[in-house]
């Protein structure tokens, strides 16, 4: 007659047995072995890097170009010609647009004036909104610069900031003025406002600011 007492399962860890179950740790230092590993470098060994990590890499600029040629972003850009002939325009207006410079972040400019008076106050006025609003900005008075002899009267220097975020139909009109003792002085491009108005240009070409000297 054949055996037919029932298999019995092999204990969970071997070794162990009896009541005594429980589980135990040993620690690495405690057989002698060492807790971290320590990897040393050094400068004038070369990194060793995956050649297809470095492919990856190297693909990567001409794909952000690609993409980056798609959108496009709105800057200022002038529309009115170059001003030229500084000193007459302020003998007959007393005070004139001389230079503008365009960047990405604001709008920059010189203002001539032909005044003796002490007690003057220059600057330009501007709008976004056509002139249901504006903002005065003073003008600071500029040293003249050695190298141009026979300069006359004298240059004031201002800023004008521009929202980083308008409709693209949006422009810029503006205006110089003086106001002293003898009253007050504009420049306003014949009545027809200095303007500026936004042109959308591809994001990844170079913003080359465009700068108007007045001769």
């Amino acid at each position: 007659m054949k055996d037919r007492r029932r298999a019995k399962s092999l204990p969970a860890y071997p070794g162990v047995c009896g009541n005594d179950s429980r589980k135990r740790v040993k620690f690495a230092d405690s057989l002698g072995l060492s807790l971290a590993s320590v990897k040393h470098f050094s400068a004038l060994e070369e990194p060793q890097i995956p050649s297809k990590v470095l492919s990856r890499h190297r693909s990567f600029p001409s794909q952000e170009q690609d993409l980056l040629s798609g959108l496009s972003i709105d800057r200022l850009v002038s529309c009115f010609p170059e001003p030229r002939e500084a000193e007459h325009r302020a003998r007959l207006l007393r005070v004139c647009l001389e230079k503008v410079t365009i960047t990405q972040f604001d709008v920059r400019g010189l203002i001539r004036v032909w005044t003796g008076g002490t007690d003057t106050e220059v600057g330009v006025r501007y709008t976004f909104n056509d002139w249901l609003s504006h903002v005065d900005a003073q003008a600071l008075p500029v040293a003249v610069d050695q190298k141009e002899p026979g300069f006359c009267g004298d240059r004031y220097s201002f800023t004008m900031y521009t929202p980083p975020f308008l409709d693209h139909s949006s422009s810029v009109h503006f205006a110089v003025y003086l106001r002293s003792e003898d009253g007050e002085f504009w420049d306003n491009n014949g009545g027809q406002n200095y303007s500026l108005r936004y042109q959308s240009m591809p994001s990844a070409a170079n913003f080359i600011s465009a700068a108007f000297h007045a001769t």
